[in-house]
């Protein structure tokens, strides 16, 4: 099911009529995680993840055309300390730029995400209470998103700081 533009105008924009075509997915989705150091009080993990999808819908025509809002190849590696108080993240996401786009749809530029976070549980693992401190996009990268309806007017979010406590 995809959006395709009938010609016609309602308001000076442009009318899309959903429709349902035969189309064809394959990707892949992978993903790991490895505990590759302890010591007494701490584990060491390194985590990676990486997808991603191509699909083509079949015109009536018979031949075969991009699928709009496919997201490209994603590669995500994190880094982390655990220990029974305190946990420590860091992890950088690249989203490759998709070219490969489909009618009325502008291409979307590469991007690379930076986030980290700091938890501290004051009565350890089982004692159900973390302070959190958290930032996503670290350097403001500004990113956009593939699969977004409105990827070309509103980017993702900028540097974002949080603390949060959780009970």
């Amino acid at each position: 099911i995809y959006d395709v533009a009938t010609g016609e105008t309602l308001d000076d924009l442009p009318v899309f009529q959903f429709l349902q075509r035969d189309a064809t997915y394959y990707g892949f989705e992978a993903e790991t995680s490895i505990t590759f150091a302890h010591t007494r009080d701490w584990s060491f993990l390194v985590d990676g993840v990486a997808d991603y999808v191509h699909a083509s819908v079949k015109n009536a025509d018979g031949s075969k055309s991009a699928i709009p809002r496919i997201p490209p190849l994603r590669l995500l590696g994190g880094l982390e300390a655990q220990s029974e108080a305190i946990d420590s993240r860091v992890e950088v996401e690249h989203s490759f730029a998709q070219n490969r786009i489909g009618a009325f749809e502008n291409p979307t530029a590469a991007f690379t995400l930076v986030n980290a976070s700091l938890a501290w549980r004051p009565m350890g693992k089982q004692g159900g209470v973390s302070v959190i401190l958290s930032g996503n996009n670290l350097f403001n990268v500004e990113a956009r998103r593939a699969a977004s309806f409105t990827k070309d007017y509103v980017p993702m979010a900028g540097r974002d700081l949080r603390a949060t406590v959780r009970l």
